[in-house]
């Protein structure tokens, strides 16, 4: 059995301790949406919302194999 502290036994690198600070994947962009105002959120939603639109029209004039029209 290997002791903890031997130097066989640790993993090359940081190791856990470094990864302590982490936060999860979007800790960020939370962190930015939260000091946005307002006025600066409805205008991300908006471009959030056009683009999806625009997105949605390029998938339905390609048409892909035949699904989109039989949803339509």
């Amino acid at each position: 059995m290997y002791n903890i502290q031997d130097a066989q036994w640790r993993p090359a690198g940081k190791g856990w301790g470094a990864q302590r600070g982490r936060k999860y994947p979007f800790a960020r962009l939370r962190q930015t949406w939260r000091k946005m105002t307002r006025a600066e959120r409805r205008q991300a939603l908006r471009t959030l919302r056009e683009s999806a639109v625009v997105l949605g029209c390029i998938v339905v004039a390609i048409g892909l194999p035949g699904w989109v029209e039989y949803i339509l």
